[in-house]
């Protein structure tokens, strides 16, 4: 799969393009800004933005010929380190993982207030039938008054490996879900916290509760997770470490589930709030 150009009036417009083009996430791509663009004045002397996006197999192969030892970049949208990481284990510290074929989907979401996954208090273990009904119930409650139509189920998903909390996820699917997922997804980031902020107020706890709609985060889970093992796999067969750009908390959390069995290379997140990625290394 090739490079491909496109331009849009915005880079971030153009960027949107260029993966729905391709079909890849941001992760799983290079993105060098050619022209960043110009409104002008009162429209004269605009002049749009231009981008090259790159599938990380063609950086992956470029780097693997290059004499000098380097690493890929891969890019992502910056998020909020409010999810962060996602792992009981200090930044520094390695993680040595083992890639498993079927990992099921782990819950994620935009949890203002949480900052690791692995310090909830014990409380947490004993969520109810009546808290997971309850988060469906709310989120019911809030789309029906905006006259959505659709039906909320909600679950309590476990965590592989029996290593972190279960969380509770909330499928909404019907007529009007698909609308929850325009603009970048802003009505269901928008939803998740108020539906979170509801339910924990309720039950005390400080479960994640992730709300989904169409099934859309627990597909983009998925090829997140298959995005890892490929990206392992590289760094395998060309034996250089391979750092990341910047991913929301939730999906560098994912990106070390994936990864945290595999026998020969490990991963570490570096850097600071909206900075923060994860390096695929050598064991």
């Amino acid at each position: 799969m090739s490079a491909t150009e496109i331009t849009a009036h915005d880079v971030e417009t153009a960027i949107r393009i260029g993966l729905a083009q391709l079909d890849l996430l941001r992760a799983e791509v290079k993105i060098e800004v050619l022209e960043e663009g110009s409104k002008g004045v009162l429209g004269i002397g605009s002049k749009p933005a231009r981008v090259r996006l790159t599938p990380f197999v063609e950086t992956v192969a470029a780097a693997t010929a290059a004499s000098a030892p380097a690493e890929a970049s891969f890019n992502n949208q910056d998020d909020d380190d409010e999810l962060d990481d996602d792992l009981p284990a200090d930044d520094a510290e390695e993680i040595i993982i083992e890639l498993e074929p079927e990992t099921p989907p782990v819950a994620q979401a935009l949890d203002a207030g949480s900052d690791s996954a692995g310090e909830e208090d014990d409380e947490e273990e004993g969520v109810t039938v009546e808290d997971v009904d309850l988060a469906a119930a709310l989120a019911q409650g809030v789309l029906d008054r905006m006259d959505f139509a659709v039906s909320c189920t909600s679950r309590l998903v476990e965590a592989p490996g029996g290593e972190d909390y279960p969380s509770v996820w909330v499928d909404i699917q019907g007529t009007d879900a698909g609308k929850l997922l325009a603009h970048q997804c802003e009505a269901l980031d928008a939803l998740q916290i108020v539906i979170q902020t509801m339910w924990a107020h309720q039950t005390k706890s400080n479960l994640r509760l992730t709300i989904d709609a169409d099934s859309y985060k627990s597909r983009r889970e998925k090829r997140i997770q298959q995005m890892a093992e490929r990206l392992a796999e590289n760094v395998i067969e060309s034996g250089r470490s391979f750092t990341m750009e910047p991913m929301p908390a939730s999906e560098r959390r994912l990106v070390h589930i994936a990864l945290r069995d595999h026998p020969q290379v490990v991963t570490e997140s570096h850097g600071e709030g909206s900075g923060r990625r994860i390096t695929i290394k050598l064991k």
